[in-house]
This record gives structure tokens, sequence and C-alpha cells, in this order.
């Protein structure tokens, strides 16, 4: 049992920790191993992301009065908590796919960019596209137009020079 000042350290830790966070997910933890779960932080820390298990009064207590105290009225049962302030759909589809290998493991609510997402906007965050893989798309959209422009542009110049080679060797 955690004493109050024990509960307002580790209160204040988490505090900090979540301060900026752009997307947290709330997973239901009923019986991973600690290999399990050290496997798991090993490929969310990859993401740099992190997962913490925390009892849920100090969750409560670090979360209140701030942007993400909406999360305290989800907290029942066992949980761990898994957030970044970088790429969420990167953290998502890890924790999608470890929760399909380990059946011990679900998603139970979410959070992003300032609004809770139940437990299956949460999964299916993990099905969006990679902000790489939309940069790409948006490069190759943007650069498809400017490919075909200078095609067109090129194509009267091009003819010309292969009439003026077909008049030069008609002379010769």
């Amino acid at each position: 049992m955690l004493t109050k000042e024990q509960k307002r350290k580790q209160s204040d830790d988490l505090r900090a920790a979540l301060d900026g966070i752009s997307t947290l997910f709330i997973m239901e933890n009923r019986g991973l191993s600690v290999n399990e779960v050290n496997e798991l932080r090993s490929k969310i820390r990859k993401a740099n992301a992190s997962y913490k298990v925390v009892k849920n009064s100090v969750v409560r207590l670090a979360v209140a009065d701030t942007q993400l105290q909406q999360l305290s009225e989800h907290l029942a049962g066992p949980n761990a908590f898994a957030y970044t302030s970088g790429d969420g759909v990167e953290l998502a589809k890890i924790l999608r796919d470890f929760a399909k290998e380990h059946v011990a493991l679900s998603f139970k609510e979410g959070y992003l960019e300032g609004r809770i997402l139940p437990a299956e906007q949460a999964t299916k965050l993990a099905e969006v596209p990679s902000r790489q893989e939309l940069l790409t798309r948006l490069a190759y959209l943007l650069q498809s137009p400017l490919r075909r422009l200078a095609v067109a542009l090129n194509t009267p110049v091009q003819k010309l020079a292969s009439a003026v080679h077909q008049i030069a060797e008609h002379k010769n």
C-alpha cells in the first residue's frame, strides 16, 4: 500500500511525463507476464513512446486540473497507459499488433488531440496510414501534375526537333 506522500510523488512524476503528449491509450491489462510487458515496452520505446502501469488513484491525481482530466471517468480495473507526443498512429499499430498476439491486453479508451476515443475508434486509429506514408502520398500527388506539365511542354519542342531533323535528312 502506498503512502499519501508516495502517491503524490508518483502522480507528480506522471503529470510531468504526460505534459505535452498528443496521444494516450488506456489499455486493459489482465494477466500479461513480466516478460511480455518487457517485450511490449521495448517495442513502444522504439516508437519514442512510453508504457506505464500505474494505480488508478495515482492517475486521477496526475490528470486533475489538466487537459487529460476527462480520462478520470474511464479509470476502473487493471489499466496500463501507453502515450506519446510523437506519432500516435505508430503507437496504435504497435499496441494493436501486440494485442492480437496477447489476448490479455486490449484497448479500453484512447485520447487523441484533446478528444476521448472509445475502444473501437482507438483500435481503428491503427489502420490510418503512418505520417511518413501520408507525406509520401502527398509528394506523389503533388509531383504528378508537374510531371504531366513538363511532358506537355516538352512535346512541341520534341516534334519541332524531329521535323527539323527530317528536313535536314531529306535535303542531304
